[in-house]
Protein backbone atom coordinates (compact mmCIF):
# COMPACT_ATOMS: atom_id res chain seq x y z
CA UNK A 1 0.00 0.00 0.00
CA UNK A 2 1.73 3.06 -1.03
CA UNK A 3 1.84 6.34 1.53
CA UNK A 4 -0.62 9.15 -0.28
CA UNK A 5 -0.66 11.70 2.75
CA UNK A 6 -3.32 13.56 1.23
CA UNK A 7 -5.21 15.84 2.35
CA UNK A 8 -8.32 14.06 3.90
CA UNK A 9 -10.39 17.57 4.12
CA UNK A 10 -10.00 19.84 1.24
CA UNK A 11 -11.83 19.24 -2.38
CA UNK A 12 -10.27 20.09 -5.20
CA UNK A 13 -13.13 22.37 -7.03
CA UNK A 14 -13.31 25.06 -9.12
CA UNK A 15 -14.84 27.80 -6.89
CA UNK A 16 -14.13 31.21 -6.60
CA UNK A 17 -13.57 30.54 -3.04
CA UNK A 18 -10.49 27.95 -3.35
CA UNK A 19 -8.37 30.27 -5.44
CA UNK A 20 -8.94 33.39 -2.64
CA UNK A 21 -5.79 33.97 -0.18
CA UNK A 22 -6.20 31.38 2.79
CA UNK A 23 -5.40 34.36 5.32
CA UNK A 24 -8.48 36.23 4.19
CA UNK A 25 -10.69 32.77 4.62
CA UNK A 26 -9.11 32.08 7.79
CA UNK A 27 -9.90 35.60 9.01
CA UNK A 28 -13.63 35.83 7.92
CA UNK A 29 -14.14 32.34 8.92
CA UNK A 30 -13.36 33.39 12.45
CA UNK A 31 -15.15 37.03 12.90
CA UNK A 32 -18.01 34.78 11.35
CA UNK A 33 -17.86 32.64 13.66
CA UNK A 34 -17.27 35.21 16.80
CA UNK A 35 -20.11 37.16 15.37
CA UNK A 36 -22.15 33.50 15.71
CA UNK A 37 -21.30 32.91 18.65
CA UNK A 38 -22.18 36.09 20.50
CA UNK A 39 -25.45 36.65 18.50
CA UNK A 40 -28.96 36.61 20.72
CA UNK A 41 -31.11 33.98 20.16
CA UNK A 42 -33.79 36.17 20.71
CA UNK A 43 -33.25 38.36 18.58
CA UNK A 44 -34.50 37.00 14.91
CA UNK A 45 -32.40 39.70 12.96
CA UNK A 46 -29.45 38.12 14.07
CA UNK A 47 -30.21 34.77 13.69
CA UNK A 48 -31.97 35.19 9.72
CA UNK A 49 -28.82 37.16 9.17
CA UNK A 50 -26.29 35.00 10.40
CA UNK A 51 -28.23 31.78 9.21
CA UNK A 52 -28.41 33.58 5.31
CA UNK A 53 -24.64 34.51 5.55
CA UNK A 54 -23.87 31.19 6.25
CA UNK A 55 -25.82 29.85 3.52
CA UNK A 56 -24.67 32.11 0.63
CA UNK A 57 -20.86 31.52 1.77
CA UNK A 58 -21.60 27.89 1.31
CA UNK A 59 -23.20 28.00 -1.90
CA UNK A 60 -20.42 30.19 -2.92
CA UNK A 61 -18.17 27.26 -2.35
CA UNK A 62 -19.84 25.41 -4.27
CA UNK A 63 -19.05 22.34 -1.85
CA UNK A 64 -21.50 18.93 -2.96
CA UNK A 65 -24.90 18.50 -0.46
CA UNK A 66 -23.90 15.22 0.07
CA UNK A 67 -20.22 15.77 1.16
CA UNK A 68 -21.45 18.70 3.37
CA UNK A 69 -24.06 16.44 4.77
CA UNK A 70 -21.80 13.94 6.05
CA UNK A 71 -19.33 15.92 7.30
CA UNK A 72 -21.95 17.78 9.19
CA UNK A 73 -22.90 14.31 11.31
CA UNK A 74 -20.18 15.65 13.88
CA UNK A 75 -22.81 18.24 14.59
CA UNK A 76 -25.12 15.15 16.14
CA UNK A 77 -23.66 14.76 20.05
CA UNK A 78 -24.47 18.64 20.11
CA UNK A 79 -27.63 17.67 19.07
CA UNK A 80 -28.53 14.71 21.30
CA UNK A 81 -27.19 17.30 24.16
CA UNK A 82 -29.33 20.50 23.34
CA UNK A 83 -32.76 18.15 22.98
CA UNK A 84 -32.61 17.38 26.47
CA UNK A 85 -32.48 20.86 27.65
CA UNK A 86 -36.07 22.25 27.86
CA UNK A 87 -36.79 19.47 29.97
CA UNK A 88 -33.36 20.31 32.65
CA UNK A 89 -32.69 23.82 32.00
CA UNK A 90 -35.03 25.86 34.01
CA UNK A 91 -34.83 29.62 34.53
CA UNK A 92 -37.13 30.77 37.44
CA UNK A 93 -39.73 27.84 37.16
CA UNK A 94 -40.60 29.09 33.82
CA UNK A 95 -42.74 26.03 32.16
CA UNK A 96 -44.28 26.35 28.89
CA UNK A 97 -46.19 23.34 28.96
CA UNK A 98 -46.06 19.36 29.72
CA UNK A 99 -45.85 16.34 28.21
CA UNK A 100 -46.19 12.92 29.68
CA UNK A 101 -45.91 14.71 33.23
CA UNK A 102 -42.20 16.01 31.60
CA UNK A 103 -42.19 19.72 32.51
CA UNK A 104 -40.64 21.67 29.14
CA UNK A 105 -39.07 25.16 30.46
CA UNK A 106 -39.18 28.22 27.96
CA UNK A 107 -34.67 29.04 29.35
CA UNK A 108 -34.47 25.27 27.95
CA UNK A 109 -35.84 25.99 24.98
CA UNK A 110 -33.78 29.19 23.88
CA UNK A 111 -30.67 27.09 25.08
CA UNK A 112 -31.65 24.07 22.86
CA UNK A 113 -32.03 26.66 19.53
CA UNK A 114 -28.82 28.31 20.77
CA UNK A 115 -26.88 25.55 20.81
CA UNK A 116 -28.56 23.81 17.52
CA UNK A 117 -28.20 27.05 15.82
CA UNK A 118 -24.67 27.87 16.80
CA UNK A 119 -22.92 24.76 16.55
CA UNK A 120 -24.40 23.91 12.98
CA UNK A 121 -23.55 27.32 11.57
CA UNK A 122 -20.05 27.59 13.19
CA UNK A 123 -19.36 23.88 11.93
CA UNK A 124 -20.86 24.75 8.56
CA UNK A 125 -17.70 27.48 8.55
CA UNK A 126 -15.76 25.28 9.43
CA UNK A 127 -16.63 22.79 6.86
CA UNK A 128 -16.52 25.23 4.29
CA UNK A 129 -12.59 26.25 5.61
CA UNK A 130 -11.21 23.10 5.67
CA UNK A 131 -13.11 21.91 2.19
CA UNK A 132 -11.49 25.02 0.19
CA UNK A 133 -8.32 24.93 1.63
CA UNK A 134 -5.76 22.46 2.25
CA UNK A 135 -3.91 21.69 5.09
CA UNK A 136 -0.20 23.50 3.92
CA UNK A 137 -2.54 26.78 2.80
CA UNK A 138 -3.99 27.07 6.06
CA UNK A 139 -0.15 26.90 7.84
CA UNK A 140 0.29 29.64 5.30
CA UNK A 141 -2.35 31.79 6.26
CA UNK A 142 -1.47 31.82 9.56
CA UNK A 143 2.08 32.34 8.89
CA UNK A 144 0.49 35.77 6.92
CA UNK A 145 -1.15 36.80 9.77
CA UNK A 146 1.68 36.69 11.88
CA UNK A 147 0.59 33.68 14.43
CA UNK A 148 3.52 32.47 16.64
CA UNK A 149 6.40 30.88 14.48
CA UNK A 150 6.38 28.02 17.42
CA UNK A 151 2.45 27.37 16.79
CA UNK A 152 3.20 27.25 13.22
CA UNK A 153 5.49 24.57 13.57
CA UNK A 154 3.50 22.43 15.93
CA UNK A 155 0.99 22.34 13.39
CA UNK A 156 2.98 21.94 10.33
CA UNK A 157 4.67 18.59 11.65
CA UNK A 158 0.99 17.65 13.39
CA UNK A 159 -0.37 17.75 9.75
CA UNK A 160 2.50 16.20 8.44
CA UNK A 161 2.55 13.28 11.24
CA UNK A 162 -1.07 12.96 11.32
CA UNK A 163 -1.43 11.40 7.56
CA UNK A 164 2.05 9.45 8.03
CA UNK A 165 0.04 7.69 11.32
CA UNK A 166 -2.87 7.52 9.12
CA UNK A 167 -1.34 5.62 6.24
CA UNK A 168 0.74 3.23 8.67
CA UNK A 169 -2.47 2.36 10.47
CA UNK A 170 -4.17 1.11 6.83
CA UNK A 171 -1.09 -1.06 6.23
CA UNK A 172 -1.46 -2.42 9.53
CA UNK A 173 -4.78 -3.08 9.45
CA UNK A 174 -4.57 -5.00 5.88
CA UNK A 175 -1.50 -7.01 7.70
CA UNK A 176 -3.85 -8.25 10.24
CA UNK A 177 -6.74 -9.02 7.93
CA UNK A 178 -3.98 -11.34 5.79
CA UNK A 179 -3.19 -12.97 8.63
CA UNK A 180 -7.07 -13.65 9.50
CA UNK A 181 -8.05 -11.29 11.40
CA UNK A 182 -12.10 -10.18 11.00
CA UNK A 183 -13.22 -7.05 12.77
CA UNK A 184 -16.83 -8.60 14.24
CA UNK A 185 -18.04 -6.81 17.82
CA UNK A 186 -16.77 -5.06 20.42
CA UNK A 187 -14.17 -7.98 21.86
CA UNK A 188 -12.31 -8.08 18.15
CA UNK A 189 -11.93 -4.59 18.34
CA UNK A 190 -9.08 -5.64 21.45
CA UNK A 191 -5.88 -6.40 18.79
CA UNK A 192 -6.40 -2.94 17.14
CA UNK A 193 -6.41 -1.16 20.65
CA UNK A 194 -2.62 -3.11 20.72
CA UNK A 195 -1.83 -2.04 17.64
CA UNK A 196 -2.89 1.70 18.22
CA UNK A 197 -0.79 1.50 20.86
CA UNK A 198 2.18 0.08 19.43
CA UNK A 199 1.90 2.55 16.99
CA UNK A 200 1.71 5.41 19.44
CA UNK A 201 5.23 4.48 21.11
CA UNK A 202 6.45 4.12 17.65
CA UNK A 203 5.10 7.53 16.62
CA UNK A 204 6.69 9.06 19.57
CA UNK A 205 10.37 7.40 19.05
CA UNK A 206 10.62 8.04 15.35
CA UNK A 207 9.24 12.16 16.45
CA UNK A 208 12.59 12.13 18.10
CA UNK A 209 14.50 10.66 15.84
CA UNK A 210 13.28 13.16 13.17
CA UNK A 211 13.83 15.94 15.84
CA UNK A 212 17.42 15.07 15.93
CA UNK A 213 17.85 14.69 12.53
CA UNK A 214 16.27 18.26 11.91
CA UNK A 215 18.42 19.98 14.44
CA UNK A 216 21.55 18.36 13.07
CA UNK A 217 21.05 20.22 9.83
CA UNK A 218 20.57 23.46 11.28
CA UNK A 219 16.42 23.76 12.25
CA UNK A 220 16.18 26.70 14.51
CA UNK A 221 12.24 26.05 15.21
CA UNK A 222 11.07 28.17 12.02
CA UNK A 223 9.68 26.84 8.98
CA UNK A 224 9.66 29.35 5.97
CA UNK A 225 6.75 28.70 3.21
CA UNK A 226 7.31 30.28 -0.10
CA UNK A 227 5.12 33.05 -0.89
CA UNK A 228 2.21 32.42 -3.22
CA UNK A 229 -0.40 34.23 -5.14
CA UNK A 230 -3.98 34.34 -4.29
CA UNK A 231 -6.94 36.34 -5.28
CA UNK A 232 -9.24 38.60 -3.18
CA UNK A 233 -12.51 38.42 -2.76
CA UNK A 234 -15.01 41.44 -2.02
CA UNK A 235 -17.58 39.20 -1.67
CA UNK A 236 -16.51 37.50 1.46
CA UNK A 237 -15.53 40.80 2.25
CA UNK A 238 -18.66 41.70 2.18
CA UNK A 239 -20.52 39.25 3.40
CA UNK A 240 -17.79 39.04 6.36
CA UNK A 241 -18.12 43.23 7.15
CA UNK A 242 -22.45 42.31 7.21
CA UNK A 243 -21.93 39.59 9.72
CA UNK A 244 -19.95 41.91 12.45
CA UNK A 245 -22.24 45.11 11.54
CA UNK A 246 -25.25 42.90 12.49
CA UNK A 247 -23.44 42.04 15.88
CA UNK A 248 -21.85 45.48 16.93
CA UNK A 249 -25.35 46.91 15.63
CA UNK A 250 -27.35 44.55 18.15
CA UNK A 251 -24.63 45.67 21.21
CA UNK A 252 -24.93 49.26 20.62
CA UNK A 253 -28.97 49.15 20.72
Amino acid sequence: MQTTHSHHLSLHGKSQLHGISPQLKILSVLLIVISIAFSKIINPIQILSHALIVFLIIRYSKIPIKTYLKRLTIDIPFILFALFLPFLSSGNNDVVTTIFTLDIYKTGLLEMFAILFKATAGLSMGIVLTATTTNIEIIYGLQKLKLPSIIIAIMSFSIRYIDVFIDEFKRVKVSMQSRGYIEKGIKTLLPIAYASGAMLIRGYERGERVYLSMISRGFTGVIELQDREYTKSNYLIFLTTISVFVLVLDISL
